[in-house]
């Protein structure tokens, strides 16, 4: 049954938040989130309540908590990357700078947020970027995560953690979807198998890249 609405009208999500929605409302709301992918509020609380009275504003005007620092450009599928928390779009960026774009939430390993206020220059070099908590892989399974344009699947063999491209060779199947048999990922399209240590296949000119990883403070790292 149609309720009146337009069926090319842009969907309103004010829907998921309470009208009285608040600041506290939305530290709880994204904390528990922001916690998972190693990050946390910066230690600047005057700062923080500063930005999240910005996006309450926000929230009211345009109907989702958007990123106060980025321009919206009208298209919703790209605007979805900017929805405050926008960190799983941008890990590379953020974790290169060690914040978000407007310095909301710093990686969990800060001590001082205020240093991470304003424009930050980027560091070169390569860069270890948090993707999950270490509970959050099971033994024996494989997921896919995005970083940057960059598609991965991070595999878990015991306490060991593994990290290769997630496109298949032969018909670019998605071995972050694939079955695990020890150290061997089978491709859920035709089951080609992948050597998770080293990206190695048996068939020829048909290996995959692989990432370095490491894990310390609970939280899985990747190598970019």
């Amino acid at each position: 049954m149609s309720d009146g609405t337009p069926a090319d009208a842009p969907r309103n999500k004010r829907s998921m938040f309470e009208p009285d929605t608040g600041i506290d409302d939305l530290k709880a709301f994204m904390e528990p989130f922001v916690a998972r992918l190693g990050y946390k509020f910066n230690t600047e609380t005057e700062f923080v309540d500063e930005v999240l009275e910005a996006e309450l504003e926000i929230l009211e005007r345009d109907g989702d908590i958007y990123c106060p620092c980025r321009v919206r450009s009208g298209d919703p599928k790209q605007d979805a990357q900017i929805v405050c928390p926008c960190i799983p779009f941008y890990r590379d960026e953020f974790a290169r700078i060690r914040k978000c774009w407007c310095g909301l939430f710093i990686l969990a390993d800060v001590e001082d947020g205020e240093e991470l206020l304003g424009v930050i220059e980027e560091p070169e070099g390569p860069i270890d970027v948090p993707v999950f908590a270490l509970e959050d892989l099971p033994s024996g399974q494989i997921r896919h995560i995005k970083i940057g344009k960059r598609d991965i699947a991070v595999a878990r063999v015991g306490d060991e953690f593994f990290a290769l491209s997630n496109v298949c060779r032969h018909a670019f199947g998605p071995l972050g979807e694939g079955l695990m048999d020890s150290y061997m990922v089978m491709c859920p399209w035709h089951g080609w198998r992948y050597d998770v240590r080293d990206g190695t296949t048996d068939h020829p000119n048909s290996d995959v890249r692989t990432y370095e990883t490491t894990v310390r403070d609970g939280f899985v790292f990747i190598r970019i």
